[in-house]
């Protein structure tokens, strides 16, 4: 399951494209793992990552999710992914994969640095987010960093921050 994280990121990613914005309700309990949802799969992750997100001024929480830092990339996953389509409304969720990933390839992100991301996906409040062009800066030993990129299908800036514990 270690490996599948960078591609669940991915998968959200893809299923991501509207934009809207709100503060995201903080996680009361959380059972990670992989259950049904909607007539289709999705994985809830749980622990002490946290996320911000900031579109056209307004800024959008996320908290309560996992980090995995492989030797040569960082995904950060906070929230539940829907794997698949459901008309169902989605659950929150904050993803980002930066540097080489598993099966996916890419520039290595072994250490601090900026690094052009792999993904950076958001689902809140019915709408998401797929960012384009992100940029990832990665610091205090890959724990924590920031991020900027653009809306997919818009004109709309994004920036963020996020931060493994």
């Amino acid at each position: 399951m270690r490996r599948a994280l960078p591609i669940l990121i991915l998968a959200s990613c893809c299923a991501s494209a509207a934009v809207g914005v709100a503060a995201a309700p903080a996680a009361t309990t959380c059972t990670a793992g992989v259950h049904p949802f909607g007539g289709v799969n999705a994985r809830t992750f749980c622990g002490p990552a946290k996320a911000t997100l900031v579109v056209g001024g307004r800024t959008i929480r996320f908290a309560g999710g996992a980090c995995e830092r492989g030797g040569q990339y960082l995904a950060v996953n906070i929230g539940t992914v829907v794997l698949g389509t459901t008309t169902k409304p989605k659950p929150e969720y904050f993803g980002l994969l930066v540097g080489k990933a598993p099966i996916l390839g890419g520039t290595p992100a072994a250490h601090d640095g900026t690094f052009k991301a792999q993904a950076v996906s958001a689902h809140h409040a019915g709408k998401g987010y797929a960012l384009i062009s992100a940029t990832v800066t990665l610091s205090h030993s890959r724990s924590r960093g920031t991020f900027t990129g653009k809306v997919f299908g818009s004109n709309a800036s994004v920036h963020g921050t996020f931060r493994c514990s």
